[in-house]
């Protein structure tokens, strides 16, 4: 009796073994790969288990790589241009989850049927749970930092240095002053002539700036007009007394607008005469052709003011229309300039300065990161 007793929980046993190393499916996958993609399946296997691995294309001629990993990155099979793999066998030498990746790099579309298997290390592991599930794992860490503390505010003296106006004035500048003869219409010599008058150059630094503001001109003939300049003059001292700006001369006053009219000759003889903006043209004027002038006029004598600037220079052409007798005519331009005067100022000043602590302190990180684990 004790024998057959034996014999049966021998046969027991042989039976548990025989079916505890039969494979045990996990899944059967049909896998479509189109260009550059890549499918990941995840499945948890228990320790000693051995996984069967089998994998054949149904659409193509093969598929660029299949990777087996135990998570997180222990490559158990590595498969390239993979066509066919039959009972590829690896054994698990810890539980965990395995990853089984699938990728394509052809233009066309790949499909290949995968089968996975596990065989347990006994029978009591057969319904081992494949399944997966995340796991969140906290790490904690520590940073040090520093943090500036306001803790009040000092008064701090300085002295800053402020370019200020210190002067500003207007004079007047002689550019020209010259009687010029010009012939009769008789004379074996033109009776035309001309003057180049050239602006005055500025000074502009930091510290000094001038402006041209206006130029006057004063034309006139013979000795009748210089006595009528002179009863200019002599009325102008006058009206220049307790007046600012520095001008001397009956033009100067014209210049700046504090007088409209002057004293002209009312006997001589008279000239014609213009105002010419390039040598081109006094050479055109000269010698009676057509050309261009910005101002003109005639008479005994004449005056006037600008506040245009030929740029550099310009010319003053003059015209007897007498025929036997030349005249001289005497030519004045005065330009009126304004001038700055700046210097540097120094001011005494107070600010607040807010006044710092450097603090050393500690502030907690928490890293999150998701991990696979098995579901049981």
């Amino acid at each position: 009796m004790k024998n057959k007793i034996y014999v049966f929980l021998m046969v027991l046993m042989e039976i548990s073994i025989v079916n505890a190393s039969e494979p045990v499916d996990v899944a059967n996958l049909s896998v479509k790969l189109s260009f550059q993609k890549t499918i990941d399946h995840y499945y948890s296997f228990d320790e000693g288990d051995e996984i069967v691995f089998n994998m054949e294309m149904i659409k193509g001629r093969h598929i660029k790589s299949i990777e087996i990993t135990a998570l997180p990155s222990n490559i158990l099979l590595s498969e390239f241009k993979a066509k066919k793999l039959v009972n590829q066998r690896i054994k698990i030498k810890k539980k965990g989850v395995v990853r089984f990746r699938f990728y394509s790099s052809s233009l066309t579309n790949r499909v290949c049927r995968a089968r996975i298997q596990r065989i347990p290390s006994d029978a009591s592991k057969i319904d081992f749970n494949t399944d997966w599930k995340w796991k969140v794992l906290k790490d904690t860490t520590y940073v040090k930092y520093t943090q500036d503390s306001l803790t009040g505010y000092r008064t701090v003296k300085y002295q800053e240095k402020v370019k200020k106006l210190k002067e500003e004035r207007t004079e007047e500048i002689l550019i020209f002053d010259k009687s010029q003869r010009v012939h009769s219409r008789t004379n074996l010599n033109n009776n035309k002539s001309y003057l180049r008058v050239s602006l005055p150059n500025l000074i502009n630094t930091n510290y000094w700036q001038e402006k041209l503001l206006s130029w006057a001109y004063w034309i006139g003939v013979g000795e009748a007009s210089q006595e009528a300049y002179q009863k200019n003059l002599e009325s102008v001292k006058e009206l220049a007394k307790g007046v600012a700006t520095r001008y001397m001369t009956p033009l100067g006053a014209l210049a700046v607008g504090k007088i409209t009219n002057m004293i002209l000759p009312n006997i001589g003889d008279d000239v014609q005469y213009y105002f010419i903006l390039d040598y081109e043209n006094a050479q055109k004027f000269y010698n009676d052709h057509e050309f261009y002038q910005f101002d003109m006029g005639k008479g005994r004598a004449a005056f006037g003011r600008h506040d245009q600037f030929p740029k550099g220079s310009f010319y003053i052409g003059l015209s007897n229309d007498n025929l036997t007798r030349g005249i001289n005519v005497n030519v004045k331009v005065i330009a009126v300039k304004q001038v700055k005067i700046f210097e540097d100022v120094i001011y005494n000043r107070e600010r607040e300065e807010p006044q710092y602590i450097t603090l050393h302190k500690t502030r907690m990180k928490i890293n999150e990161t998701s991990i696979r684990i098995p579901v049981e």
